[in-house]
């Protein structure tokens, strides 16, 4: 059941099941690997001017966090100067702000950095309002005159997953108020994460991937679903959800990482042992 709760009102309307009687169809997808073992795997990715950054949900000292993917699917990594976080999880493209991007991690400490070419750099730190257990997500969208985030926890089998949306400004690292919404999800059905990312279309509608993670070895299935849309009122962001839309089923991976560059989508993978890999995907459209 999907509930939105908005401030202090939770919202009744959104009643509704999100239960569906079978998985979607399974639908071909072009998987081209793009880093081997735990360390190189995908769990953020945004679009660049040219290319892509991707981050590595990497801890130790030494292992990257962040990285350009060329179109062509070539990797480089960047070097975090100074101390780096741990257990990056998310990032975005930051709107109206050239090379910058927001990265999150698991625990909900987030960072504003500057990419350009080969280079990096810290511009300042944020941390979450809310949700910031097992947090995997971050996503930033225009909405009238308002930037606005949207976050996510990931859930279990036995625990929904949380949207959380707010006004954000990136100069300050400032939120406003927190809407928050409830979503579970009909595939996959064992060892479920059932938000392993979220991205805000143009649109407003709010897509989302699940993954099921059995461990270092797998075996991974993921989902893709359209889950609801984000908007601004009175200076406030507002979840409204939906059934659960399938937007495709992707077997034998563990998708982290969802991005669009105008109508051109992508997908990356943390299949642990496995690595990373990416694929073109419609879902943007």
């Amino acid at each position: 059941m999907l509930t939105r709760r908005l401030g202090v009102a939770v919202a009744a309307a959104l009643s509704v099941g999100l239960v569906a009687s079978s998985a979607p169809a399974v639908g071909e997808t072009t998987w081209t690997r793009v880093g081997t073992g735990i360390n190189q795997g995908i769990s953020g990715i945004a679009p660049a001017a040219s290319g892509w950054v991707v981050v590595r949900d990497n801890k130790l000292s030494g292992q990257n966090r962040v990285a350009r993917l060329s179109d062509a699917n070539v990797v480089k990594n960047l070097t975090w100067p100074g101390s780096a976080p741990s257990d990056l999880e998310a990032i975005d493209a930051v709107p109206l702000q050239s090379n910058r991007f927001a990265v999150v991690t698991s625990n909900g400490t987030g960072r504003i950095i500057s990419v350009s070419g080969t280079s990096m750099t810290v511009v300042r730190s944020f941390t979450l309002p809310a949700g910031k257990v097992e947090n995997e997500s971050f996503a930033l969208a225009r909405v009238g005159t308002s930037t606005v985030a949207v976050w996510a926890n990931r859930g279990s089998t036995t625990t929904a997953g949380r949207l959380f949306a707010a006004t954000f400004n990136p100069s300050t690292g400032a939120f406003g108020q927190v809407a928050q919404a409830s979503v579970t999800v009909p595939f996959p059905t064992t060892n479920v994460r059932p938000i392993s990312d979220a991205k805000v279309m143009p649109d407003r509608r709010i897509v989302i991937s699940s993954a099921s993670d059995r461990g270092d070895n797998g075996p991974f299935d993921a989902a893709l679903y359209a889950v609801g849309t984000v908007s601004v009122t009175a200076g406030r962001a507002q979840l409204a959800g939906v059934t659960p839309v399938s937007l495709g089923t992707y077997p034998s991976h563990k998708v982290e990482a969802i991005a669009c560059k105008e109508t051109g989508g992508i997908l990356g993978t943390d299949d642990e042992n496995l690595g990373g890999w990416v694929a073109a995907d419609p879902f943007c459209a």
